[in-house]
């Protein structure tokens, strides 16, 4: 079991020490393995220009140096045979280093037995010594241990060497070279080894940049995917294959706590499309003990089985857990898998979180519309009792009134009307809110439904103000739904005439191809650019002061935009303060057969 900053921890050891150190060694091993034959072939390439030099300039000395030249083939033979048994430190350098050790003395035993200068014996080695650094890259010690024998053997056969000068020089010359060699090949070693840790960190970080990446764009994807689907019943089926993928494992269940208690129920199983039987068969064993021992932000790893836990956490509670496991593989998780595990579990917890709370907002929302539903349908019936009533009182039925007494009773009758489509508004909004609104298409007669409306709209019409229906042949008929049609042009027409004191209110229908588009033409009060991109919301007036002049809850207009959406139309408006404002409705026409009509301009 591991938690998020073990997760870290673990992750940070990349940088430690020891692993750069072996991984340095290992490669080290490897470039001696190879220079090691291309130092050997220049040893012998150039020794081999001296076996072709030295019978012309000292003929006596041809078959030794043939004799020496010989072992000399048969020691780098040896050596690298043997040093291709083994790369474990330090068979590797150590060979080299023997190797290049025995071609020293060889070289000293050569000018040994030809009694050559004591000079050109030292400067053979330091040659050597000097090629050794540069072509080995090997630490301080091997080229000390060929230095070593470099000079011990030159020391030894000193005394049997003829000098121009005194052997003192040249068995300085050479313990300078031997020193320098020695450090040399220590700082290259340094300078090696940095660059190489450099190196390591820098592939280090790329790597893990790149399964940073990888990480958030799995996430991302789950993310994406929880938010596409959330609330639906798939929602976690979807994850956990999505997770199954990004993980790289063979199967994945998620199980969900059941109600309050310690049980935990299949909810969703995810495989590659091969494994898909094998999803259904991944269990929660044994119990909810599993989940009992998951503490938030931490991950179960059960190495026998090769399973991962990851626990789906609400408010310190799991409420589910994810389980992914490999078929065949026993072994453990990569830490990029535990990380990704964790991920995806606290998106899921997020997602089931909200899921819940769209949920429970959507039954309060069900609830309020319910209730403002049979509020409105209930507060009807003694509407229509008061209006009903006032209309007898009015027309005489139970005797004579005063005219003081008409005036009281069409104030009362006008107050309730007004009531009424208050609370028919609030009907239509909750039948809406609760998506209750069915489209019925049929045809219909427009130049009907705006006589229909001419007459319900009468009483709205203020003195001065003259009210217009133009209705022309070609757009009279029509497939919509007649219901939904009148309810937006009455909120429409209603709307205009309520904020017009002079001039006109003009209904204006035509067409385009199949589009119907009914225009609402006013030269009331207008509204302010500023004042449009709201006017369409619930409970919105451009005026929304406890003193404002005009009555009504901002309902009208949103009623039209919802109903103009559900019939796939579109709604456009256009307005200038104290000029007047245009209404422009875009509706499917659906054109049923044309029947011939006339063109009405109406009530003045």
């Amino acid at each position: 079991m591991r938690s998020r900053d073990e997760e870290a921890q673990a992750g940070a050891a990349g940088t430690a020490p020891e692993p750069t150190a072996a991984a340095y060694a290992l490669e080290t091993r490897r470039a001696i393995r190879h220079r090691l034959t291309i130092a050997t072939g220049f040893f012998l390439l150039f020794v081999g220009m001296a076996v072709v030099l030295e019978p012309i300039y000292h003929p006596e000395r041809g078959h030794t140096l043939r004799d020496i030249y010989g072992i000399e083939i048969a020691v780098c033979a040896l050596g690298l045979f043997v040093e291709r048994l083994s790369l474990r430190a330090p068979s590797t350098e150590t060979v080299a280093a023997l190797v290049c050790a025995c071609l020293s003395l060889l070289m000293i035993r050569y000018n040994v037995v030809v009694s050559a200068q004591a000079e050109r014996c030292a400067m053979f080695q330091v040659c050597l010594l000097s090629g050794l650094v540069v072509l080995l890259p090997w630490g301080w010690r091997p080229q000390l241990l060929v230095a070593t024998a470099s000079l011990g053997g030159f020391v030894v056969a000193g005394p049997h060497l003829p000098a121009t000068d005194a052997l003192a020089y040249s068995t300085l010359a050479l313990l300078t070279g031997a020193v320098t060699s020695v450090f040399g090949a220590g700082f290259l070693d340094r300078y090696r080894h940095d660059a190489f840790a450099r190196t390591e960190q820098f592939s280090l970080a790329s790597a893990r940049t790149r399964e940073e990446a990888e990480i958030a764009a799995a996430l991302l994807r789950v993310g994406q995917t929880l938010n596409a689907h959330l609330g639906q019943p798939d929602m976690l089926e979807r994850v956990t294959g999505l997770a199954v993928d990004a993980l790289g494992c063979d199967v994945g269940a998620t199980f969900v706590r059941d109600g309050h208690g310690d049980a935990f129920r299949p909810a969703a199983h995810g495989a590659r499309p091969e494994l898909a039987a094998e999803g259904a068969q991944v269990t929660l064993s044994p119990g909810a003990s599993l989940v009992q021992a998951i503490r938030p932000g931490e991950v179960l790893e059960i190495e026998e089985a090769s399973q991962l836990c990851a626990p789906v956490v609400r408010r310190d509670e799991a409420i589910a857990v994810m389980i992914f496991a490999y078929r065949t593989r026993i072994g453990r998780f990569s830490s990029k898998q535990r990380r990704l595990a964790l991920g995806i579990a606290d998106a899921t917890a997020i997602a089931l979180e909200n899921a819940l709370l769209i949920a429970d907002l959507q039954a309060a929302s069900r609830l309020k519309s319910e209730f403002v539903a049979t509020m409105s349908h209930e507060l009807r019936t003694p509407l229509n009792v008061i209006t009903g009533y006032s209309d007898l009182l009015v027309e005489g039925t139970f005797g004579p009134l005063t005219p003081d007494q008409q005036d009281t009773l069409g104030r009362i009758r006008q107050s309730a009307l007004d009531l009424l489509e208050l609370v028919n508004a609030t009907l239509d909004l909750g039948r809406l809110e609760a998506g209750r609104e069915a489209i019925d298409l049929a045809p219909l007669d427009l130049q009907a439904l705006s006589d229909e409306l001419d007459r319900e709209l009468e009483a709205m019409v203020q003195p001065g103000v003259a009210l217009r229906w133009l209705v022309p042949p070609a757009a009279r008929h029509a497939r919509s739904d007649r219901v939904k049609l009148k309810t937006i042009l009455k909120n429409l027409v209603g709307n205009a005439l309520k904020f017009t004191l002079r001039g006109s209110v003009e209904v204006c229908a035509s067409t385009a191809g199949e589009r119907l588009i009914i225009e609402v033409r006013d030269t009331g009060i207008g509204i302010a650019a500023a004042d449009l991109p709201v006017i369409f919301e619930m409970f919105r007036q451009v005026d929304g002061s406890s003193t404002r002049r005009f009555g009504g809850v901002g309902l009208g207009l949103h009623i039209v935009k919802r109903l103009v959406d559900l019939l796939g139309g579109q709604i456009e408006v256009e307005s200038t303060p104290q000029v007047g404002s245009c209404f422009r409705v875009t509706l499917p026409r659906r054109v049923a057969a044309e029947r011939p009509g006339d063109y009405r301009r109406a009530i003045q």
